[in-house]
């Protein structure tokens, strides 16, 4: 498909943007651009072109849980309100409970997510039909379960388009033996798989690191299992040394960090100035929808200024445009999209059409500031990933069904697990 967005404001001047074969082809001054008999035009004129956002770390279906453990700490909500409903799961409610993660994602203006979670050849297969952007996780627990469909998933890899990509997913170090995880970074080798774990959430976690594994710290623990490497994404990192930070700036891994989920669990705060200063990558997540509870990237990444901002008592602690390349450029190429998360010709043609009509935007001094510090998802009318339109006039297709689907999994989830 061929698109042309006429007219649009994209930093701080108006512009025609051509789209080809899935790939920005020209970026001209407005009324520049023609379009041919085959061209869908969009009309720029009332919007702001951005980059979307890439969530870096998700557990997708819990969409149908949100709610189901309010005002508990990690462990607690994970043994007494999560993991007895998760073991009911089905492909079926993944399924739905991903598609309703993907909806509301599309609204906060994400076109990709990074998700560890069951079932995973119906994430892969809801995320094609879809037309957004995954990796999805080879899961690792030390419990057996037949929601885990590791063989499965990796079977499809071949086939898989270069918009869906696959991990190795160990879930915690609380949750997995030393031999399971040394063999993972043998398999990550192996296979040429990156790695995506949970790391120092919680000063349980830290505990047990001490106290069960002999090791200093949770990343101390992880890096001497082999976890520790350039394609390495850790979500969370709370509770982090110095020393953490330095030896993960060392071995390039990249930090997910998900600030209202540790915020709403009291997990802990990750110390962005300082892993800044060390030289860490830095993405922004919004974890699962059942203990943010929320997916508006939007909202995250504001949060995630304002709690380094907070943390390090500095307003200069991050930047604008700092936090938005973390959420955008930088997640793009930890996931393995490299030549996507910038609007540039030649680059992969992921964007989205602000609504510049809306409140926020009135005052016109900085609208990517108004973006990320006054709006919401309301603001976010087209979404394009991959040169597809995935979201338009703020609707997603088949939007209304995919939340019927939705309200009745989770109905039934929540009478089974009564």
């Amino acid at each position: 498909m061929e698109l042309l967005i006429q007219d649009v404001l994209w930093q701080g001047r108006r512009v025609d943007v051509a789209i080809a074969e899935g790939v920005f082809t020209a970026i001209e001054p407005a009324g520049t651009l023609e379009p041919t008999p085959s061209t869908t035009c969009l009309s720029g004129r009332h919007f702001l072109l951005r980059s979307p956002f890439y969530n870096t770390h998700t557990h997708h279906a819990m969409t149908l849980l949100r709610g189901a453990g309010e005002d508990l700490p990690l462990m607690a909500w994970l043994n007494q309100r999560i993991w007895p409903r998760e073991a009911r799961l089905t492909s079926e409610l993944v399924a739905a409970g991903t598609r309703l993660a993907i909806v509301e994602s599309l609204h906060s203006g994400c076109v990709a997510f990074n998700d560890m979670y069951f079932h995973q050849p119906a994430i892969l297969r809801v995320a094609q039909e879809m037309g957004v952007r995954a990796r999805v996780g080879l899961m690792v627990m030390n419990q057996v379960s037949d929601h885990i469909e590791n063989e499965a998933a990796l079977a499809l890899r071949p086939t898989l388009p270069k918009t869906l990509n696959l991990c190795l997913a160990p879930h915690a170090l609380y949750t997995t033996t030393t031999e399971q995880l040394c063999a993972m970074a043998r398999q990550s080798e192996e296979l040429g798989l990156p790695i995506h774990i949970h790391a120092a959430e919680t000063l349980a976690e830290c505990e047990i690191a001490r106290e069960r594994f002999h090791a200093a710290t949770p990343v101390r623990y992880l890096d001497a299992c082999g976890l520790l490497k350039s394609d390495t994404i850790l979500a969370h990192c709370c509770h982090v040394t110095d020393d953490d930070l330095a030896l993960m700036a060392q071995r390039g891994v990249t930090v997910a960090h998900c600030p209202q989920s540790n915020q709403k669990l009291g997990s802990g705060t990750f110390p962005w100035a300082k892993a800044r200063a060390a030289g860490v990558k830095v993405t922004v997540a919004t974890d699962g929808a059942a203990s943010n509870n929320s997916l508006s990237m939007i909202a995250e990444v504001k949060a995630a200024a304002l709690s380094a901002k907070l943390g390090a008592s500095s307003p200069e602690a991050v930047t604008l445009a700092e936090v938005d390349e973390a959420a955008t450029t930088v997640a793009a190429r930890a996931l393995g999209f490299a030549n996507a998360g910038e609007i540039a010709v030649g680059r992969e043609a992921d964007c989205i059409l602000v609504d510049l009509r809306l409140p926020a935007f009135a005052a016109g001094n900085n609208p990517d500031a108004d973006f990320i510090y006054a709006a919401d998802s309301s603001c976010v009318d087209t979404v394009i990933c991959a040169g597809r339109i995935v979201m338009q006039n703020k609707v997603v297709p088949n939007e209304a069904a995919i939340l019927a689907e939705a309200r009745e999994a989770a109905a039934w989830l929540r009478k089974e697990s009564v």
